[in-house]
């Protein structure tokens, strides 16, 4: 079985890093995006099963990347977890599964992610 591949949009590199590490080792396939100007499209190139969002990212917010998401039937059953400290900020869609304010706690990150990568993909309208 493949494994499951996730995108982390994340700004602050140490918690990128970090957040990479603890997916990878996971058994996950992650992949780590510095800002939100091509979250969207990594996420449709790289196929993915989850995304991990923070909302504030240096040249697209993480409610645009949203948007963009929404946009692309390729992207748009996607699931996304927002990992912010600015949750008041969050425009919710249908795509938001799941939402962990920052600072999270790892045992709660990785069960959320857990959950999201074994639910069975529904197309979101």
């Amino acid at each position: 079985m493949p494994r499951k591949k996730i995108v982390v949009v994340e700004d602050d590199p140490e918690l990128r890093d970090l957040e990479t590490f603890l997916l990878g080792a996971e058994g996950y396939d992650v992949v780590g995006v510095a800002d939100g100007i091509d979250a969207a499209a990594i996420v449709k190139r790289e196929h993915a099963d989850l995304v991990l969002l923070d909302l504030m990212l240096p040249g697209k917010d993480g409610n645009a990347v949203l948007e963009e998401l929404a946009a692309e039937p390729e992207t748009r059953p996607t699931p996304v977890i927002v990992v912010s400290a600015f949750l008041a900020q969050l425009r919710l869609t249908p795509q938001v599964r799941r939402v962990l304010s920052k600072p999270f706690d790892v045992s709660d990150l990785l069960d959320a992610v857990a959950r999201e990568v074994e639910r069975p993909r529904e197309e979101v309208v």
